[in-house]
Order: C-alpha cells, then structure tokens, then sequence
C-alpha cells in the first residue's frame, strides 16, 4: 500500500541541497505551507531516516531512508495527504535538479514520471483508501505524523459522493496532526478499576493546564486527591457543550483549563468510581556516603533543570505500589546537609535492569519528572530530615530503602508541610526583592498535578 521510489546513481547524495531545492520547487508550485524534517532512528540496513513534513498540511509524511551503499529510498504512505503528495513530488524533482544522473525507480524497476497528472494519480488513490476504510464500516486507527487518529466510519457515510466523506477525514486528519500541536499530552496509566476488571487504560486530568486527552477507556477527574473515574464516552457526554472541551476524533478529546467553580460541579455530576487518595508518595534516598552520584552531577542537573524533557531514573523499593503520576520526595543523606533536594511526579512504568551497586540484586527503577531541586550545601533554607522528624515522627526519614512509600495520613502531613515551605521561600524571595527563578540553589517549575508525556530524552541516573 506504500509508494516506493528508489533513486540510484548517485554517489554522494547531497541531502541539505536537495531539501533546499524541496521547500524552493514546493513553494513554485504555489503552497505556502512550511516544509519540516524530522530524523528518525536509523536501521542496520539504512544509515540515516528522515520524514519531511508540510507544516499544517501533513498526516504522515514522506519518509527518506539513505540506504548505506548511497541508494535513497523515499516512502509515500498510503493515507499521505495530498499536501504530502506534492511535498513528495518536489523532493523527487529536487533530487533530479541537484543529482542529473539520478534515476529514480519504482517497485517494478520503471522510471518515474514526475509530472502534475502523476502527482494527482497518486492523490486519488489515497482518497481511495480512505474511501475503502469508511465503505469498510470498522474503527481504525491511522498513525500520523504527531498524533495518531481514530476514525469512525460512522461520521463520514452520509456523504453523497465517497470522495466527499474521504476528503472530510483527510481534514480531520490533517486538523488533528497540527491543531494545538505543541499542547501537553496527558500520560497513560494502567490500573484496576474496579475489583472485577483487568487493567484499563486511563488519562488523569485535574484542570490545571490546557491538555491533549488521548485514546483510552476512562479519563480520571481529580479533585484534590480525589479521583472520579470516569469512562471516556461518558465524560464527553458531560463535558457537550462546554466551550473548553472538544472531541477531535472517535476518542480522543481537547480539554481546557476552566474555571475552578465549574470544574468542582462538573466532578459533583460525574458518574464514576471514586478513588480517595488516588496520588500517592514515595520517599527516594539518595545516601552520598555508598551512592554512585556525586553532588557536582547533581550540580549539573540544576543547571539543566529547565531543559523541557529532563528525567532522573531512581531506584524505587516499593515498585508494586507506584502508578505513572504519583510524587515523590528525594532525600539526600550521609555526607553533608540532610534533607529534601527533589520533588516531582513519576512519569514512567516501574522497570528492572543492572544493579546501580555491582552486587547483582534485582532492582527495579522508576523515571521521575521533577518539579524542585534544592542544593543541599548552598541552600540556607533546605527542609532538614531534623524539621522533617519533628513534625512527622512516625516516619524514619534518615534511614531505609530509596522508593518507601507513605501511608496516606503521613503524605498529607507532608504534603502540608511540603507547601508552608514553599510558601516560605517565596516569602523571603518577595523581601529581599528577588525573583524565585533568579534563586541558584533553589529551582521550582509548575507542571500541574498530572503526569504529562516528555518531549525529549534528556538525562537519565540510576541510584539509590
């Protein structure tokens, strides 16, 4: 169902020339539409792998795949868009102007054509296919370029003309690749929803940001720590009509922060299974006297803590119990100051792999997003494992496995305890006239209460 073209002849290919020649011979031919690579993680049998974009215009691309040996193959999907049809036509003549000897193939070894009647052939047979998975009847799932898309046949059958109901998917499907592109994409979870289900698919949402909900079986409306799970029909059904929410595909929704008044009714009326509690908190430890990570690497993290993407990998004891979207608190003994230097939200499935200690136990580890980093020498206002003792004494915060968890009274002890000392540093920041970012041994970014997915792979430390 893929187009392929293979260009042979070329010795060196010139693969800056030749997207320079794509966005110039795409433009001449009249669309105004910017023109985006993105490279891919190369095969053993390709050395490098590229899809090219038209901006606002693309549902999955056209692939460019350098085979080692100097061969370029070039990959047209089967569900490519007519904008993505055109950007594939401008890249194969651009690879004719900057490499004269280039001979491009199809899949039966015959030259290819390169005019606008074959350009509008290849267009109309993916309106076909599209035409076909709608005549079909079944849901589908697409993939495309940045989202995937989950068609229902259903709302595109009333269409006089077949091409009149594919057309309408392709906007819908172009409209979905590159509305609101750049929001943030609430993670999955698995759970148990009920004592009788196996796991489900869930998105957690708690108004706190304007979000991308994507597919899955029930959408999780928190309220404090309180979660209503609420299955995904269920919840569109309540939220019709309201302007901050909008269904973009079969299952998948936009949903906007609103107003917090409204969002408490919208939860009060919802019908689902309740979950008090829902978040839970982990205690890591980072001991420096047997620890691997050293307090200049630790330096170098806040120095990246804004970086979009940034992670810690951890070791976590208690890795039965963690959920994507649970907190944690990093406490830092042995060496030095002892109290909090980290806070944040588990992004990530627990996992096992090598023993951080060279003594061959099976650790599992859990991948952290953080939301504060604290140095523990420089900073004169750290939360000491001392201040911690006193106002929590059920808990041993000096000694004992990295990833604990805490039973819900002593998370929301310190929890409390976790938000009068921001309020403090914010306070002493106000009078000394100082900006809280400006701080450099105090790093703080509000992400909300949810898990939402990395746009990069930035750094990654197993410890204890």
């Amino acid at each position: 169902m893929i187009q392929k073209y293979t260009i042979k002849g070329i010795r060196k290919f010139n693969e800056d020339k030749v997207i320079e020649w794509t966005r110039k011979i795409f433009k001449v031919l009249g669309h105004d539409l910017e023109v985006s690579e993105w490279y891919n993680t190369p095969t053993d049998m390709y050395w490098e792998c590229i899809t090219l974009m038209a901006e606002n215009g693309s549902t999955q691309g056209v692939n460019v795949k350098l085979r080692i040996g100097e061969t370029v193959v070039v990959e047209l999907p089967w569900l490519a868009s007519e904008m993505d049809v055109r950007l594939c036509y401008a890249f194969l003549n651009a690879v004719m102007k900057v490499h004269r000897m280039a001979r491009i193939m199809d899949e039966n070894e015959k030259s290819v054509k390169l005019s606008d009647c074959d350009a509008e052939e290849q267009w109309s047979l993916r309106l076909k296919n599209m035409a076909d998975i709608i005549k079909k009847g079944e849901r589908t799932v697409l993939a495309g370029v940045n989202r995937d898309f989950y068609l229902d046949p259903s709302s595109y059958q009333n269409d006089v003309e077949d091409v009149d109901g594919a057309s309408a998917a392709f906007r819908d499907f172009v409209f979905l690749q590159w509305t609101d592109s750049e929001r943030n994409v609430v993670a999955e979870e698995k759970r148990h929803i009920t004592d009788d289900e196996e796991l489900s698919s869930i998105r957690v949402v708690d108004n706190s940001d304007d979000v991308f909900i994507g597919a899955c079986q029930y959408v999780g409306m928190m309220r404090k720590n309180t979660c209503k799970m609420v299955r995904f029909e269920d919840f569109c059904q309540l939220l019709d009509g309201q302007s901050e929410s909008r269904r973009v595909d079969a299952s998948q929704a936009f949903l906007d922060k609103m107003d917090e008044e409204r969002w408490r009714e919208l939860f009060d009326k919802a019908e689902g299974v309740v979950k008090e509690h829902f978040r839970k908190t982990f205690i890591m430890r980072w001991n420096t006297d047997i620890s691997n990570y050293k307090l200049c690497e630790f330096e170098e993290a806040m120095d990246d803590f804004e970086v979009d993407g940034f992670y810690y990998d951890w070791s976590i004891w208690d890795y039965q119990k963690a959920h994507i979207g649970d907190r944690f608190f990093m406490i830092r003994t042995g060496e030095g100051k002892h109290g909090v230097v980290m806070r944040g939200t588990i992004i990530g499935a627990p996992y096992s792999d090598e023993d951080w200690s060279g003594k061959g136990r099976k650790v599992y580890y859990i991948r952290m997003s953080l939301s504060h980093m604290i140095h523990p020498d420089k900073s004169p206002f750290l939360l000491t494992t001392e201040e911690l003792g006193n106002a929590i004494p059920s808990f041993n915060w000096e000694e004992g496995h990295s990833g604990m968890i805490l039973d819900d009274i002593t998370a929301m002890q310190l929890d409390e305890l976790w938000q009068d000392y921001v309020e403090r540093i914010h306070i002493m920041a106000e009078e000394h006239e100082e900006d809280i970012k400006g701080i450099q041994c105090y790093k703080e970014k509000d992400k909300g209460n949810y898990p939402l997915m990395p746009s990069l792979v930035f750094m990654k430390k197993k410890d204890w």
